[in-house]
């Protein structure tokens, strides 16, 4: 397909590919107030990191840098380790699953010491983590990069066993990707109705179940079988993006490959042997008139409906990992409360009741960052703090909230959507950022995982 796209744009796949570098080059430029890692001569602090996924790996890389002779602990129990940002392309069959896994010991800094474990228990008073070996590590300083876990089972009748049977796929886990290609092939053959699902937690890469959703149709537009099957988006919120933007690109997107959408859907329910998902959705209607208030009560119900299926992507529900949830390092009010995510200043990305202690990634209650450019642009920030308060300094290093999804539309085209804390687009290269190009698909296809394993996981990106 890309072949076929250079020649139309009458290019050379060597000039196209200068054209990626120097785009990709000015758009992983410096975004945040953390340019340069502050670099002190050696410390005896023990620095804990619980994760070692990018947060993690790309916190221990920029600290082995910065400290002569590091103390630095990763506990992570899993071998290998998988770019997750290329699940989607897997999906698509644009790529094979087996390219996004490398060894996990491949990426652990030379410096750093890995104890393949998982947190059971931190108790930040004692400076203690409690391992699921039974193990007890202490620390100086902890960096919280967990990552979230997927709660499938919140869904009545599913469970991850059920991926990649009964019409039922998602490309949030390594094997679900490649089923859920198969399931698309098989789905542009027979037809019926597809839906792709997205819940009311918040999720990594937000943009990912619409991403997988676009490629459905362009592929079984590239078999001409797309009149056989209708496609219905069905996300638990009443907006396709947080952005105005965005919101109206994607809507008229939607519009014109004649995708359809039902909002305010949450998929509550499956039954795999019917083949039916049901969804809640919730109406609102006017109450009594409040004299305090001075306005009216605003009485909400919950309603269920039941539709049968022949295709159907799960995004499953994600919270913070169970040894965080009675944690004391989380959020224990407001909205992020009930998400159990940790606790940090958006900002400098310190907890703010326990000074010793920073978070990174997609486990963080911040207003946006839960992608890996959002990792990219924290890990700098956690690093510069981190140096200051071993230092006895202040942290000063701000993060704005940038991120980042480069939102593929179809086979060859990518709409890139950069935002920050401000709300609003916040392209590096001014270009319209509604707009699908492909320069945009070959920065996610070709160069972002280079970027992301010589980059980010190496501490210089």
């Amino acid at each position: 397909m890309s072949e076929i796209l250079l020649k139309d744009l009458g290019i050379s796949r060597r000039e196209a590919f200068k054209r990626v570098a120097t785009l990709g080059a000015l758009s992983f430029g410096t975004h945040s107030s953390a340019n340069a890692t502050n670099t002190i001569k050696s410390t005896n602090a023990k620095i804990v990191i619980i994760g070692g996924g990018a947060g993690g790996i790309s916190v221990a890389a920029r600290l082995c840098r910065a400290i002569k002779q590091p103390n630095v602990t990763i506990i992570e129990p899993n071998d290998k380790h998988i770019y997750q940002a290329g699940q989607t392309l897997v999906g698509g069959g644009i790529i094979k699953a087996s390219k996004l896994i490398v060894d996990e010991a491949r990426l652990i800094p030379k410096d750093a010491k890995w104890i393949k474990s998982s947190a059971k228990k931190i108790d930040p008073d004692q400076n203690k983590i409690y391992l699921s070996n039974d193990e007890i590590v202490e620390y100086d300083y902890l960096v919280l990069a967990p990552g979230l876990q997927y709660d499938w089972e919140k869904i009545e009748g599913l469970s991850a066993h059920n991926l990649g049977k009964d019409g039922i796929c998602s490309i949030f886990t390594l094997q679900g990707s490649s089923q859920t290609w198969e399931m698309i092939q098989s789905f542009s053959k027979t037809g019926g109705n597809g839906y792709f699902t997205h819940p009311s937690t918040p999720i990594k890469c937000g943009g990912a179940p619409k991403k997988i959703l676009y490629l459905t149709d362009a592929h079984m537009r590239r078999k001409r079988t797309r009149n056989n099957a209708q496609l219905t988006f069905s996300p638990h919120s009443m907006n396709m993006f947080s952005l105005k933007e965005f919101d109206e690109a994607i809507y008229k997107q939607f519009d014109s490959r004649n995708i359809k959408y039902q909002m305010g859907h949450d998929l509550v329910k499956i039954n795999p042997s019917k083949k039916e998902a049901t969804y809640e959705f919730i109406t609102q209607r006017q109450g009594e008139w409040d004299e305090d208030l001075e306005e009216y009560e605003i009485i909400k119900e919950a309603q269920h409906i039941t539709k049968p299926y022949d295709f159907i992507h799960i995004t499953p529900s994600m919270s913070a990992p169970d040894f965080l949830k009675d944690s004391k390092l989380i959020w224990d009010r407001g909205a992020l409360a009930d998400l159990k995510f940790i606790n940090v200043d958006q900002y400098t990305l310190q907890n703010p009741n326990y000074t010793n202690v920073f978070g990174i990634g997609d486990a963080i209650g911040t207003p946006f960052g839960k992608t890996g450019g959002s990792v990219r642009k924290q890990a700098p920030v956690v690093v510069e703090n981190l140096l200051s308060v071993i230092e006895g300094k202040e942290p000063t290093a701000k993060y704005n909230g940038y991120t980042v999804c480069p939102f593929i539309t179809s086979y060859g085209t990518v709409m890139l959507a950069e935002f920050d804390y401000s709300g609003k687009p916040t392209p590096i290269i001014p270009l319209d950022p509604t707009q699908e190009r492909w320069i945009w698909w070959m920065l996610k296809v070709y160069m972002l995982e280079p970027i992301y394993f010589y980059g980010m996981m190496k501490g210089v990106l």
